[in-house]
């Protein structure tokens, strides 16, 4: 039994964009996609504007079909039993869009449950268990639709599509445009439900707070994936340094030698009392070769400070590094 809800695998999709009366191009939007994404994590997908990430969650969603490739849901193919992938996925394309304005939130639900083949009674009743969910249970009876802020929005939408209890959830970019508040509330709401089970595929341009929830992070450009793995794992392969400033009594003469010899240094300077060195390698192992280090010499340190790469750093470098 495989652990992977979401396998994508070789798609590919190209549009014919008409350009005037006469003359046509061809954009490949996917070419020969391919990545896995496993059951309870919350999996983020990257890329520049036109890199091909709504392509692909429309492809995900049964929304559009690919030319070529396969992607299977829980098992489901999304070509041959795009029924069954939309029976196990909640889907989140725009936060405003779907939704009867002068209906309240409760209301919306409602129909929407009623629609998707569930009864008044367990429509009411699952309506109430999803507003609860994402902390809307008072506001979302009363009001209509067209007054709630953006954040509200968002939570609603991430509701309708809680209605059935999917075990997959596909949002793109649920939190575009919300202020800082409501921005976090989606995102402590996503962590609580990748915890309770559910496997989350989410899109979004914000590298801090993708940084912040995700499990694993892919990343495309121009319609291929251009770096993919654990936050973490993408700085490593990507040689990312980390930053390490030192601030000691004295600073012996040759120690940046025996650092170069021991670590692998990019760069190594000093600053009055503070050895400032760029190293490759993981945090952990790199800290403890420092340490021994200035044991051997002993040196006491007065301070010191740790600067790691973000995910902002490693997308601008994985996209730089397909550019090259």
């Amino acid at each position: 039994m495989t652990n992977h809800c979401i396998i994508v695998e070789n798609v590919r999709k190209t549009y014919i964009v008409r350009e005037g009366i006469r003359k046509k191009r061809t954009v490949e939007a996917l070419r020969g996609v391919s990545f896995k994404v496993r059951c309870g994590t919350i999996h983020a997908l990257l890329g520049p504007n036109g890199a091909g990430k709504t392509t692909l969650v429309k492809i995900m969603s049964t929304i559009l079909l690919p030319d070529d490739g396969r992607v299977q849901v829980l098992g489901y193919d999304v070509v041959k039993e795009p029924e069954n992938v939309r029976r196990v996925v909640g889907v989140v394309l725009d936060i405003s869009k779907g939704f009867y304005y002068t209906l309240s939130g409760f209301e919306n639900l409602v129909f929407y449950g009623l629609l998707k083949g569930l009864s008044k009674k367990d429509a009411e009743r699952r309506a109430k268990e999803v507003l609860e969910l994402v902390g809307l249970e008072e506001s979302a009876y009363r009001r209509p639709y067209h007054t709630y802020s953006l954040g509200m929005r968002a939570r609603i939408a991430i509701a309708k599509a809680l209605m059935t209890d999917p075990e997959v959830l596909i949002l793109d970019e649920p939190t575009l445009g919300l202020d800082v508040e409501s921005a976090r509330a989606v995102r402590d709401l996503l962590v609580k439900l990748s915890r309770s089970g559910k496997t989350i595929l989410v899109t979004g341009h914000n590298m801090y707070e993708i940084e912040m929830i995700s499990n694993h992070v892919t990343i495309i450009h121009k319609g291929t994936v251009v770096a993919d793995g654990h936050p973490e794992e993408l700085k490593l392969k990507l040689g990312l340094p980390i930053k390490i400033v030192l601030r000691l009594r004295e600073i012996p003469e040759g120690v940046e030698e025996h650092v170069r010899s021991e670590i692998p240094v990019v760069n190594i300077c000093r600053e009055e009392d503070k050895l400032i060195i760029y190293a490759k390698g993981r945090r952990e192992e790199v800290v403890q070769a420092l340490l021994e280090i200035l044991r051997r010499y002993e040196l006491p340190i007065i301070d010191v400070q740790i600067v790691e790469p973000t995910l902002e750093d490693a997308y601008i470098a994985a996209l730089r590094g397909a550019e090259e």
